[in-house]
């Protein structure tokens, strides 16, 4: 066969193939929606970040554009973004973003009608006889936290300008909750320990994270053990609590809501304790304090610069309702009868005058939901065999009408 007769048969088949695959293509706009499915798949950092990158180049590749043009449009691009990822946008931000974005979620509480909550549950105080070691040193008491009964009378002075105050709720975080915030601080789950959410493992330290804990009330919180592996913090001339501020924002930990810093202990063994605050609208901060008046919020314990152990409240989404609260003479009722008189037989109580008084908030558990409650915080001095002891009295401060 001659050599123009292979070209034909050859150009011939070429065109019969060609037909096959034409036939053999997808629908029109096929390969458009399979991109877009493709990438409705991928996580949404990457899907921003290239936008991001995009833009950039685009404008980049175009001479003509002001920088301050440029710059309005980044704002613009970010602002969205932001919003988008939050989910403000009308979508469903991930539960491990929500997790990774907790210290802002108590930043900002959600607002809820006033009183939206129903009737709150009444915290319970703690009520012993015997002094014990204060957990916060005191200004006005070098001692002991003596908290049996006394002989209580009231000196000291105390305005409110409010008549109400927010109550906060948050509902008890679930395992889900504790594997997606310990994810985001790159620990990986190996178990569920009793009393845990769970223990996870991250390359320089061991992490755990418990739930409420109904009696002797304790919120969620976080457990942050260090390996031998942990480096120390290298900031010469630091304060420790300019190191453990190091430390935890290392480690992503740093708290979002206020705090004063505190620092306990003696040569290098010392506890820094960032103490919780709540703001209240017409008065200020309010610290957070336990049963027995003790403030507290998150602790970082140093060994020189070494950090051993840090523990704090696991960042939860809090809610927010205003309720009335009761007067300071109602208040200051409440406290003078909290510690009745000894009865007969009975050793004299100390007599006690309490001078100092401040708006505080108490954690109450209730289940699936628990609050932060305001409540008045009540405090005097006296001296029993050359010690000066304290006394702490503390009384709720939502109106009894609003408590169950």
């Amino acid at each position: 066969m001659s050599e123009p007769n292979d070209d034909l048969e050859l150009q011939a088949l070429q065109r019969r193939l060609d037909d096959a695959f034409e036939t053999t293509r997808p629908r029109v706009g096929f390969e458009d929606e399979l991109w877009l499915r493709m990438q409705a798949k991928r996580p949404l950092t990457s899907r921003i970040r290239e936008a991001f990158s995009g833009l950039i180049q685009g404008i980049r590749e175009v001479p003509a554009v002001p920088a301050a043009a440029m710059a309005a449009v980044l704002v613009v691009l970010i602002g969205v973004g932001v919003i988008g990822f939050s989910g403000l946008l009308g979508g469903h931000s991930s539960e491990a973003t929500s997790a990774m974005l907790g210290s802002a979620a108590d930043r900002l509480p959600k607002a809820q009608a006033p009183g939206s909550f129903g009737l709150l549950p009444s915290p319970s105080f703690s009520r012993t006889s015997a002094p014990v070691a204060p957990a916060v040193p005191n200004s006005s008491a070098a001692g002991a936290t003596y908290t049996g009964q006394a002989s209580l009378t009231w000196t000291g002075q105390l305005t409110m300008a409010i008549t109400s105050a927010p109550v906060y709720r948050y509902q008890e975080p679930s395992t889900n909750a504790a594997d997606q915030f310990a994810t985001a601080l790159g620990a990986v789950l190996q178990g569920r320990p009793e009393g845990f959410l769970g223990e996870y493992e991250a390359t320089d330290y061991t992490l755990k994270v418990r739930g409420t804990v109904q009696t002797a009330a304790a919120a969620p919180a976080y457990f942050v053990l260090s390996a031998p592996s942990m480096p120390s913090i290298s900031a010469a001339g630091a304060a420790p609590g300019d190191i453990a501020g190091l430390f935890l924002a290392e480690h992503s930990l740093m708290p979002g809501w206020q705090y004063t810093v505190a620092v306990e202990g003696t040569g290098s063994d010392l506890k820094v304790r960032f103490l919780r605050q709540f703001a209240t609208p017409g008065y200020g901060p309010a610290s957070l304090v336990d049963d027995a008046g003790s403030a507290y919020g998150l602790e970082v314990d140093l060994q020189g610069t070494q950090p051993v152990l840090a523990s704090g409240p696991l960042p939860v989404t809090l809610e927010s309702a205003s309720y009335p609260i009761i007067s300071v003479d109602q208040a200051v009722q409440l406290a003078l009868a909290s510690s009745p008189a000894s009865s007969a037989g009975e050793a004299a109580a100390p007599s006690v005058a309490l001078n100092h008084a401040a708006l505080v908030y108490v954690l109450v558990p209730a289940g699936d939901h628990s609050f932060y409650e305001p409540a008045f915080l009540f405090s005097g001095t006296f001296q029993s065999g050359g010690v000066t002891y304290e006394k702490r009295v503390v009384v709720p401060a939502v109106a009894p009408a609003q408590r169950g």
